[in-house]
């Protein structure tokens, strides 16, 4: 019976969590303090470095401390560094002054320091390298300036990070006691100074106004924006439109800075806006808290990019996540990922970003599912542990009796960690040998109790039941991933299938894979929204661990390879090329045959486009699939945003993507190229994907630049990501674009005998 929300809730039972005794009791309340307003203070600031320990490093003769000021990604004062002195025993007792008043520090400002070397060692270059790391809020999470003594023990440097500061870094201690250790003074005041409240901040915007007889941070009535010059109006709407990495001039910021009360009614301004304010000047600061708080909402797009990194504002981060209550569940679900990851620049524990996403894991069972593997899958990792570990406990503590079913997902995850590497210990053995030792320990009592009747990770609207051992096996490639087949617990669903057959996969950071399939299936999303069907499969893939994880297994499909191998010696060593369409001939008869070759031209036009756009590499026959129905896919993205595999220097691939005559003859059923309408179908399916993907550019960069904190090796800076302001042609507009892509086609068609010799080579490697 269908039933409003509204009544169903109000009939429910009034529920009473049980509430810690350590909870009800409450935090001690801290002495009261007599405090002043921060702004009022005009001195400059000043920090103490006092001594550090536990530099234990023999090679070098001296060390020196470097400090800044940041806000965001930006310093807001210049490098402050101390003198140099012998590591045997670094003692300075310096106060440095930064030219940055107290009144000037905005509330996310950073204190970032390092300990670097002070000579050129082996590899690295001149002016010395990092040695350790560490930043501290200027503001703790009550509003009060740091003040007194305090030790700050320092982080190791991020593998392959050359800058001397970190401030994308976390705040606070490193929890290892024997890491290097700062001892830091900070000023002492007669009074805790204290960042001032909105209605402070307001009158201080209102004083300045008056003096220079400019109220444009304050709400007006204004119809439109034809009260600008012509001239400023077309400036800013060329500011507006450039992507997101685009860096604004200082003739930029000023005019939209000037501008700024007409930026409310342009789309995608506020990024901009935040870009041209001066963080270090709380008289601008000010008129830009006044201008906030009527701002309108932003669209999704905007949201997701304003909590980077760059964007360290508790206010600007807050308008953010009240932009993202809009977001349907579904949508939450495409970019959780992503909104986990940025937790790792909020400023606090606990924050706006934690609340939501908890109360959103709370109300619906699915998202809180993944919500919990994400933080889980990173706990082995000191800098987020705490934090994560946290919303664990408190995502945990309310879920009720689901808890006992995330536990079973957790103790059969382990169980399986332990196997895989068991089995690892015995790579020497035979496969027979290791095969026999796999299935006697999945007969033992304990393991298929524990290996039994959970929700299945992967997707939880699926129960998996008992395991079917003897279907279970060790696979032949290089990590030695498991194998595993549970037979399907839901009644309801055994008229589709069976069987739940996953891959166990330890020894990779299955999170670019994560990211690479879920780009996939928003960009399938994107194109089903404007009506069009590529037949994509993003299947599923879950990093639950210290490089371990689960990976979907597609039904009734084949690699490449396999489907080659079979067919005899010619079509392995790339010599005979009607091989795929003749396979797919045979799977499917009568009217199949052309719902077939439809499917499989449609979803090669998705996956070349989105191949292209990735920068996926490593895309030999191994890694791209076909399902019986016609459907080609590709899988393993160890390799993406241009970072292609190499021999002796040189670059394997030379295509912009995969699209051999393998594939043309399957397109085209086996005809002439060159006589055939069906290749001009599939390049207008291509060029209608493209465009769609072009115009949601932006979506996509921001999304990557998201990603930033999970320090994929092939995802650590800007640099990266800008690979897709590239194949995303972000600079050209919708003409240019598509001439851009349409030579990209030709080359990869034209050049389709590279891959054939890449794949030629793969299967030499793999001994035919």
């Amino acid at each position: 019976m269908l039933m409003s929300k509204e009544s169903v809730l109000n009939s429910l039972p009034e529920v009473h969590f049980p509430i810690p005794s350590y909870m009800r009791r409450g935090p001690a309340a801290p002495p009261p303090v007599s405090s002043k307003c921060a702004w009022e203070i005009m001195d400059n600031l000043r920090i103490k470095v006092n001594c550090a320990t536990y530099v234990n490093v023999k090679e070098l003769d001296k060390v020196h401390v470097r400090t800044c000021i940041y806000h965001g990604s930006e310093p807001i004062c210049p490098v402050v560094p101390t003198e140099h002195v012998p590591c045997a025993n670094p003692k300075w007792n310096a106060w440095l002054t930064y030219e940055l008043r107290i009144c000037d520090i905005p509330r996310s400002a950073k204190f970032c320091v390092s300990i670097c070397s002070s000579g050129k060692r082996k590899g690295k270059k001149e002016g010395g390298c990092a040695l350790a790391w560490g930043n501290i809020n200027l503001y703790d999470y009550t509003n009060r300036l740091q003040s007194g003594n305090m030790r700050l023990s320092l982080w190791p440097p991020p593998q392959g990070h050359e800058d001397l500061l970190c401030p994308f870094g976390q705040t606070g201690s490193n929890p290892n006691k024997d890491a290097p250790c700062l001892e830091l003074e900070f000023d002492r005041f007669s009074h805790s100074l204290v960042f001032p409240v909105f209605s402070q901040i307001y009158e201080h915007a209102l004083k300045v106004a008056s003096k220079t007889s400019d109220y444009s941070s304050f709400p007006k009535e204004m119809e439109s924006v034809d009260d600008i010059k012509e001239e400023d109006a077309n400036q800013l709407e060329e500011i507006f439109s450039k992507d997101r990495l685009h860096e604004m001039s200082e003739q930029d910021k000023e005019l939209v800075w000037r501008l700024r009360r007409e930026c409310r009614y342009y789309d995608n301004s506020l990024p901009k806006l935040l870009n041209a304010v001066k963080w270090n000047s709380c008289d601008e600061v000010s008129q830009l808290y006044a201008l906030l708080k009527d701002w309108p909402y932003v669209n999704i797009e905007t949201a997701l990019g304003l909590l980077d990194c760059s964007y360290a504002d508790v206010g600007v981060r807050t308008l953010a996540v009240d932009c993202l209550e809009e977001l349907l569940d579904e949508e939450l679900s495409q970019y959780l990922l992503e909104l986990v990851q940025v937790l790792k620049y909020e400023s606090y524990l606990d924050n706006p970003l934690s609340r939501f996403l908890l109360k959103r894991s709370l109300a619906n069972q699915k998202i809180g599912h993944y919500f919990f593997w994400h933080l889980r899958s990173e706990m082995h990792k000191p800098k987020v542990s705490l934090r994560f570990g946290l919303l664990l406990e408190a995502y945990c503590r309310s879920l009720g009796p689901y808890l006992k079913l995330i536990l079973k997902q957790v103790e059969a995850l382990d169980k399986l960690t332990k196997l895989s590497e068991t089995l690892e210990e015995r790579k020497d053995e035979t496969s027979r040998e290791r095969m026999k030792y796999l299935h006697d320990q999945m007969k033992q009592a304990d393991f298929k109790e524990t290996l039994q009747h959970f929700p299945h990770p992967l997707d939880p609207s699926f129960s998996l039941g008992k395991m079917k051992m003897e279907e279970c096996r060790i696979m032949s490639s290089a990590k030695r991933p498991l194998w595993l087949v549970w037979e399907n617990h839901d009644v309801m669903a055994k008229a589709m299938f069976k069987d739940m057959k996953v891959i166990f996969k330890r020894g990779d950071d299955l999170r670019q894979d994560m990211l690479t399939l879920q780009m996939i299936q928003l960009m399938d999303s994107l194109w089903q929204r404007d009506g069009l069907d590529l037949k994509m499969i993003p299947y599923r893939c879950l990093a639950t661990g210290n490089m371990t994880g689960l990976i979907e297994v597609v039904r009734n499909s084949a690699t490449i390879y396999d489907i080659q191998h079979k067919a005899g010696i010619m079509s392995t060593l790339q010599l005979k090329s009607g091989v795929l369409h003749q396979w797919i001939k045979e799977k499917n008869k009568g009217e199949q045959y052309d719902i077939a070759i439809d499917t499989f031209t449609r979803s090669c036009a998705g996956y070349c486009v989105a191949t292209f756009i990735l920068g996926i590499g490593d895309r030999h026959n191994d890694n791209i699939m076909v399902t019986e129905a016609g459907q080609i896919f590709h899988i393993d993205f160890g390799h993406f945003l241009g970072h292609m595999k190499k021999k002796y220097g040189i670059k394997r691939e030379r295509v912009p993507f995969v699209l051999t005559e393998d594939f043309l003859k399957v397109i085209t059923k086996g005809n002439d190229i060159n006589k055939s309408d069906d290749f001009k179908k599939f390049q207008q399916l291509c060029y209608q994907a493209y465009l769609l993907l072009h115009r949601h550019a932006n979506l996509f960069i921001s999304l990557f630049t998201l990603m930033l904190a999970t320090e994929i090796p092939e995802l650590q800076s800007i640099d990266d990501i800008s690979y897709l302001q590239k194949t995303l042609a972000v600079e050209k507009d919708d003409d240019e674009a598509l001439e851009y892509f349409a030579k990209q086609l030709n080359d990869a068609h034209g050049g389709g005998w590279f891959t054939k010799m890449d794949w030629l080579c793969h299967a030499l490697k793999h001994g035919i």
